[in-house]
């Protein structure tokens, strides 16, 4: 998502600074540049199904909550709808950075899955390889949106305002009938922090 918000940052004319773990350092201790007219703030450990609390806190909570009380309403934090489901260590590590980003005026975007060129979601990994592998049941159903909504959420919203992105409803077995029809798939056990339902949540 970054690197298409950027891009289109820099085509309408925009100076962008861009603070990446694998440019310019970690962004919990990092030095942060003075001067800028807005934030987005997209770092952070997505692996939704880890179970380790300590490092979603480090590169989550804590970083975020930097960027947040420096920054302050300039923030747009991203987070996900996993919010909506705080069974594992990286929903919680979400849903605390969103009451922050109440806390010191930010805005914030709820994605949901995100797909679209780079992306690593379940739509686009196994699109140049032999074989997908895939969860049982097969029916653990999330929302989907492309990278270019996922970028005008961001771009579109307010200082302490709430944007909850919306997209379509699809099935592990609906993506593989659509996307890798002719791929074979390779199953595995079902992971106790795959929810069945996914989905993103509109009103809570």
């Amino acid at each position: 998502i970054g690197k298409h918000l950027c891009r289109i940052l820099q085509e309408d004319g925009h100076e962008v600074i861009g603070l990446d773990i694998s440019t310019k350092g970690d962004v919990v201790s990092c030095p942060l540049p003075d001067g800028v007219d807005r934030v987005f703030h997209l770092a952070a450990q997505t692996d939704a199904r880890s179970i380790d609390a300590s490092v979603d806190a480090r590169n989550n909570i804590m970083a975020a909550v930097r960027v947040m009380q420096h920054y302050g309403p300039k923030v747009t934090f991203s987070s996900s709808c996993a919010v909506n489901y705080p069974i594992s260590p990286y929903a919680i590590s979400k849903l605390t950075c969103e009451h922050y980003a109440k806390l010191f005026g930010c805005g914030v975007v709820r994605f949901c899955n995100i797909y679209g060129p780079g992306s690593h979601s379940f739509v686009d990994m196994y699109k140049d390889k032999d074989t997908v592998n895939a969860n049982l049941p097969g029916i653990q159903m999330r929302t989907y949106a492309h990278v270019d909504a996922a970028c005008e959420a961001l771009l579109v919203c307010k200082p302490g305002e709430l944007n909850i992105l919306g997209g379509e409803d699809w099935t592990v077995h609906e993506i593989i009938s659509a996307v890798y029809p002719e791929k074979k798939v390779k199953w595995f056990p079902q992971n106790p922090l795959d929810l069945i339902d996914g989905r993103q949540v509109y009103a809570i």
